[in-house]
């Protein structure tokens, strides 16, 4: 398949409905914590959206949906020769509530090792899978270049750092980066890098529940990278870029980047801001407007008192 340039800001949508009837019941049926549209999604990335060469980084797999979306796609484009994709994940259980995600035999426990049932899972196209098990703190790019960099591992300041540090150097011309957590309360380090990346980045969307895409039309010169961003920023700098990202997703899914902005108060240590932000979208959004959005509210309120009280 050719690389098609043609998916501009607005059609991602459309481009993601024309997709989901070529995924195949693997990966529709598999539990995961994407959503339909997500998968799609990952499936036309590798399957066209990125062209028809450079390596598929899969930054954060965990139980496989988003690499089993991502190998049937590239196995569907039909270019394979020289081609994998490449799977980081450290595959432990993270917390109780990933429970649902896994089936009955299952020993199910905080810490568990998950790689096993991950195999099992991407199994019908392993041989286009290279999987890297551990924290991908201690991994490094060979320097291949990059189609599709899906990024679902970046859950700090500092992971985010890693990733675009060793991976973002190597982006081919007309690369797909896929931010899993950009639409989200609790990822603002997401939205302020790609922000400050205005100039070399062009974004083309989001799909639900969180996933931002942006095309990458030439290399990143690596005095652009956004690297080191509580340092690098001012507090209003930072709280400017992700009210900027959130105008670009519009209403009412903004409310999710509104909400991400305590993140970044507390990060600073403005902890009575911090709340404040979390009363101001709780005053403007719930969950018939913005799905799920009642789950950021639960989680900032004692996330803000534990982190000033480690002050």
């Amino acid at each position: 398949m050719s690389h098609n340039p043609a998916v501009r800001t607005g059609e991602l949508a459309d481009c993601i409905r024309r997709e989901q009837p070529q995924l195949p019941a693997a990966v529709i049926e598999m539990p995961s914590m994407l959503s339909y549209e997500e998968r799609a999604l990952l499936h036309w990335a590798a399957r066209e959206g990125s062209g028809p060469s450079g390596q598929i980084v899969d930054a954060g797999s965990y139980l496989g949906g988003s690499t089993l979306s991502l190998a049937c796609g590239l196995e569907a484009g039909g270019n394979t020769e020289g081609r994998r994709v490449h799977a980081y994940d450290r595959f432990r259980v993270g917390a109780d509530w990933e429970r649902v995600y896994f089936p009955d035999d299952f020993e199910f426990a905080v810490g568990a090792d998950t790689i096993g049932l991950y195999r099992r899972h991407i199994e019908p196209v392993a041989d286009l899978v290279q999987t890297y098990a551990g924290d991908i703190h201690g991994f490094h790019w060979h320097g291949d270049p990059v189609a599709t960099l899906f990024m679902d591992v970046a859950k700090s300041w500092d992971t985010h750092d890693h990733v675009v540090r060793e991976f973002f150097p190597s982006l081919a011309p007309g690369a797909l980066v896929i931010q899993q957590d950009q639409v989200h309360f609790g990822h603002p380090w997401c939205a302020i890098a790609m922000e400050l990346l205005d100039d070399h980045v062009e974004y083309i969307g989001w799909a639900p529940y969180s996933s931002a895409v942006y095309r990458v039309p030439a290399p990143i010169p690596a005095e652009a990278l956004p690297l080191g961003l509580l340092e690098r920023l001012s507090l209003d700098e930072a709280l400017a870029l992700v009210e900027r990202f959130a105008r670009r997703v519009g209403e009412p899914q903004a409310g999710q980047v509104h909400l991400s902005a305590a993140v970044v108060l507390g990060a600073y240590g403005e902890f009575g801001r911090a709340r404040e932000r979390v009363r101001d979208v709780a005053g403007s959004y719930d969950d018939s407007t913005v799905p799920y959005i009642s789950g950021g509210f639960a989680h900032l309120e004692p996330w803000i008192d534990g982190l000033e009280a480690q002050a």
